[in-house]
């Protein structure tokens, strides 16, 4: 390659470069934190945020989240605009936090209205406008929108499964990780790892209901995907076959921008009873900055008459299955067996922050080629002055996400930006017992 076609080459090949140094900064002032905060964020659970304020790290900024003395959230810089003491060590009252050191006092968006100190006629207090950031209660989380427009800012996507009222809702918190969150949202659009990473021991799965036998999984290699960008952000799906010509039993995974991943629960759709219990499962993440992150687990939970369990997150000892061996000094050893323990074993091994200029990207890689387009072409519309892939000013009563996870008959199985198959409300579709495809 001589001429212009080489210069083309070597500076796309810059651009991409540049576009991986820039993706997994989350501060502000940077290109990827800025598009990030055009977005809501989950700040805590609602349970969680009781009469003491609590220290929080979003998006690279020290925070703290408090409820007044009247119940209404808020949230503001962690350190006081007087002598910069945390606030985190501040007293509630009726209408706002006051600061322990000297009691300047802050309403919920960032007002001083109290500095005791000062002479009764001082106008100080005028001049002051703590850091604040609107908040929202809503679907049992306390949701922060960081950007701009503070004052009027877009409204909250109400993610389906937190909406829904066909069910229990099941939030846990606490899973904090200590690498960049962008190695959790690309593997869920890497659907190929779970048959590798998660195919390494056989699971506790009856043997009747197949294809989740291992001579079944190996009949899927190399693991037939399709990817699908949506107006939320991107689904990846998989086709596989039965046995049966006429059936196919499909999976869907879904990431919405930028935080939110979904899945549904294995026991959906299983024959030959349809109406078996079904868990529609996935989460989000609340980014803390560049190398952490917190995991933040939604499930939907409802009950059928096919009998099980459903583990969520990380065994407490850290431990899988495996039997560990006296000399594995490897951190996490016996490691194998557990799916969300494997995955944070391989995603901390790739590094807080990966440098992914030295990956080599397969064909199986087109869902994260994908992704990283659409994180693209967020960044260059927020630089730009337009609202990224996911942020809809028009109120809606939920964003519905595809969570299929089922057996769908040939003659009824499309793909496409669509829920696949439809849904509605954000309900998936399952089989009922004649073997019709029903709402969940």
């Amino acid at each position: 390659m001589t001429g212009s076609g080489a210069e083309t080459a070597t500076s796309a090949q810059s651009a991409y470069q540049k576009l991986l140094e820039e993706l997994p900064r989350t501060g502000p002032g940077t290109r990827a934190g800025e598009m990030l905060r055009r977005y809501w964020h989950p700040v805590c659970l609602s349970a969680n945020l009781k009469d003491i304020p609590i220290a929080v790290r979003m998006l690279s900024e020290d925070l703290v989240v408090f409820r007044d003395g009247k119940g209404r959230p808020g949230l503001l810089g962690l350190r006081c605009s007087h002598r910069l003491a945390s606030l985190e060590y501040g007293q509630v009252r009726e209408d706002g936090l006051m600061c322990s050191y000297h009691g300047w006092r802050y309403d919920t968006q960032g007002r001083c209205i109290d500095m005791p100190l000062e002479p009764r006629d001082s106008r100080l207090k005028e001049k002051i406008r703590h850091l604040w950031y609107p908040v929202e209660e809503w679907g049992g989380m306390i949701w922060t929108y960081m950007g701009p427009e503070k004052e009027n800012p877009p409204p909250l996507a109400k993610i389906d499964v937190l909406a829904r009222t066909d069910g229990e809702v099941k939030l846990v918190d606490g899973d904090i990780r200590n690498y960049n969150y962008l190695n959790w949202m690309e593997n869920f659009a890497d659907m190929g790892h779970a048959v590798v990473l998660h195919g390494l021991m056989i699971r506790d799965v009856p043997d009747e209901l197949k294809p989740f036998n291992d001579d079944s999984i190996k009949n899927w290699m190399p693991l037939p995907l399709e990817f699908v960008e949506t107006d939320y952000g991107m689904k990846t799906v998989s086709v596989l076959d039965t046995g049966d010509p006429e059936v196919k039993f499909v999976n869907t995974w879904s990431l919405a921008m930028p935080i939110h991943w979904r899945f549904s629960g294995i026991r959906s759709g299983f024959p030959p009873d349809f109406t078996d219990e079904r868990q529609e499962g996935g989460g989000m993440i609340r980014i803390i900055d560049d190398t952490h992150f917190e995991l933040i687990r939604y499930n939907l939970f409802r009950k059928g008459n096919f009998p099980g369990a459903f583990v969520v997150g990380l065994p407490p000892d850290l431990k899988g299955t495996a039997g560990k061996k006296p000399y594995d000094k490897r951190k996490y050893s016996g490691w194998e067996g557990v799916p969300a323990l494997e995955d944070l074993v391989l995603q901390e091994s790739q590094g807080e922050i990966p440098d992914r200029r030295l990956e080599h990207l397969g064909t199986s890689d087109r869902g994260v080629i994908m992704m990283r387009r659409i994180w693209h072409k967020a960044i260059e519309d927020v630089a730009n002055g337009r609202d990224p892939k996911g942020v809809d000013r028009r109120p809606k009563e939920m964003l519905e996400v595809d969570t299929f996870h089922g057996h769908v008959k040939v003659d009824e199985l499309k793909i496409g930006p669509e829920n696949m198959p439809s849904s509605s409300d954000g309900r998936g579709l399952i089989r009922d017992k004649n073997g019709k495809l029903v709402f969940a």
